[in-house]
């Protein structure tokens, strides 16, 4: 297929998933915010006579996403490995006990004229504690906020995207649940 988006502006993400590495199945993740993404380059230079003579600048597959969103419980339970045997049913801790759990994000991002893109992160982990506040009294409920580091999956890739346009039917349909790197290899090559 022949992608006809001429410019895509990020402008809202509308769904959002986590997968973790020992759960069967994707779940929602919340209400997000802001999404920030930066991803990582390196940059091998080549001198002669100490001058630079060749500069070469590549991706490593490493960066980070920043969130604010109202994040769902069991989402945030795991991200944040508050899960602990020796406590009632229904408590959990946050501690030197807890481990933060790898996860594959993926998300369904709109631009201003309602086009879609698909985006995938395979291997983050969050990388913050715990920040939430709360103000008596106000007006609007705030969000939590969250950083996570992206790390490359098998392949070397930090990030995938994929305009809807461009992906087949059942692509489009896994993308959110069952991403992984099976669904968006090519398997005619």
């Amino acid at each position: 297929m022949a992608n006809t988006i001429e410019q895509f502006s990020e402008f809202a993400v509308k769904k959002s998933t986590v997968k973790f590495e020992d759960s069967a199945a994707a779940m929602r993740l919340g209400c997000v915010g802001t999404l920030g993404e930066t991803l990582n380059a390196k940059t091998v230079t080549k001198k002669c006579e100490g001058i630079v003579v060749k500069s070469v600048t590549r991706g490593d597959g490493t960066g980070e996403l920043a969130f604010t969103l109202h994040m769902r419980e069991e989402a945030f339970k795991n991200m944040f490995g508050m899960e602990r045997k020796g406590l009632k049913a229904g408590v959990r801790a946050y501690g030197q006990g807890s481990k933060h759990k790898p996860f594959c994000y993926t998300a369904e991002v709109e631009d201003e004229d309602g086009n879609i893109k698909y985006k995938a992160y395979p291997n983050c982990c969050v990388t913050s504690g715990i920040a939430r506040s709360i103000e008596n009294g106000a007006e609007e409920v705030a969000e939590i906020e969250v950083t996570a580091s992206v790390m490359p999956d098998a392949q070397g890739e930090g990030m995938y995207e994929a305009f809807a346009e461009d992906l087949d039917e059942t692509t489009a349909a896994k993308w959110l649940e069952e991403f992984d790197y099976t669904l968006v290899a090519d398997t005619t090559a």
